[in-house]
């Protein structure tokens, strides 16, 4: 059973907006029980503190992923997101379809957990 909501750290290469839309989009109510998200200014500038936190590290697209810090803890993962542009009109469709797939997965997760110990 999760026992936290999971923490996600989440960078583009510049501070473009997605970043903070993710965020955003990540204290709806379907969201806020199972995640806890924090924005990053960027990929390049991220602190050592906000890695050590973190289960996740996001990079939204292929150029913040060449930027991943290589000296990143071992509990903090990677994932890769593909997002679109941060001006583009299917921003927060993207992000709410990504979240939503993450947070399906941490549900079912759950379930089958509670299925075999209860």
């Amino acid at each position: 059973m999760f026992k936290r909501p999971a923490r996600l750290l989440v960078a583009a290469l510049t501070d473009d907006g997605r970043a903070r839309c993710v965020a955003r989009l990540a204290q709806q109510s379907a969201f806020a029980d199972w995640l806890e998200v924090r924005p990053a200014v960027s990929m390049r500038t991220l602190a050592k503190e906000d890695l050590a936190w973190a289960d996740l590290l996001i990079a939204v697209d292929p150029q913040s992923a060449t930027a991943v810090p290589e000296q990143r803890p071992p509990t903090c993962r990677l994932s890769r997101w593909a997002l679109p542009h941060a001006d583009a009109p299917d921003l927060e469709t993207a992000v709410t379809t990504t979240l939503n797939c993450m947070v399906g997965g941490m549900r079912m997760l759950a379930r089958l957990d509670s299925e075999t110990t209860g």
